[in-house]
């Protein structure tokens, strides 16, 4: 029996024309697993405003010495939140422009992990110095309300504690869009009324 099947995302892009039912099945279980997983890569960077009408959900996660943070406690300046993990190869091709980011003045850089145990994140930033903060993301409820499901993702929040942009997908080192947003932010006066929230 023929059939074709066609799967295509921002992450993942395969076509398959002759299936028997063994990759009938086979391939019924990758599509499961793919979809369950409820995470996918992204080499290609696209920024975006951030969802009209989404608020900016709390970012309440822990430090690797387990303390609590909060991103209200960076009010005041551009923040870039950061989604990552270390198997992620995208996520740690872009880790120059982050450690760049979080250099400037008015800026500050969080690289909130996703679900890996504190001894390999300590690991990984043993051998990849990042220079700004490491939060753990122990259950991946920062990563559902913050993302798209695809890693990495960065976040740009404002100085009032909005979240305005988001970058799906690996910042490449020449990147001039995510680094002119930051500009643009950086200019903004840091007070708003309640109704431009």
């Amino acid at each position: 029996m023929r059939d074709t099947l066609w799967y295509h995302d921002d992450c993942f892009r395969f076509e398959i024309h002759t299936l028997t039912h063994h990759t009938r099945m086979a391939t019924g279980l990758l599509f499961a697993a793919l979809l369950s997983a409820g995470t996918a890569v992204a080499k290609d960077a696209t920024l975006r405003p951030w969802p009209a009408g989404q608020p900016t959900p709390a970012l309440q996660v822990t430090g690797l010495d387990g303390q609590p943070w909060d991103v209200a406690s960076l009010r005041g300046k551009v923040v870039v939140v950061n989604f990552w993990a270390s198997w992620c190869g995208p996520c740690v091709d872009e880790l120059p422009v982050l450690k760049g980011l979080a250099g400037r003045d008015g800026v500050a850089v969080v690289g909130v992990n996703y679900k890996e145990p504190r001894d390999t994140i300590e690991r990984f930033t043993q051998d990849h110095p990042l220079g700004y903060p490491v939060l753990r993301d122990r259950t991946g409820d920062a990563f559902k309300r913050w993302t798209p499901g695809v890693m990495p993702t960065t976040i740009l929040v404002d100085r009032t504690g909005r979240a305005r942009w988001r970058t799906v997908g690996e910042i490449p080192p020449d990147d001039t869009k995510l680094r002119a947003a930051i500009d643009a932010l950086l200019t903004e006066p840091q007070h708003r009324t309640n109704n431009q929230k």
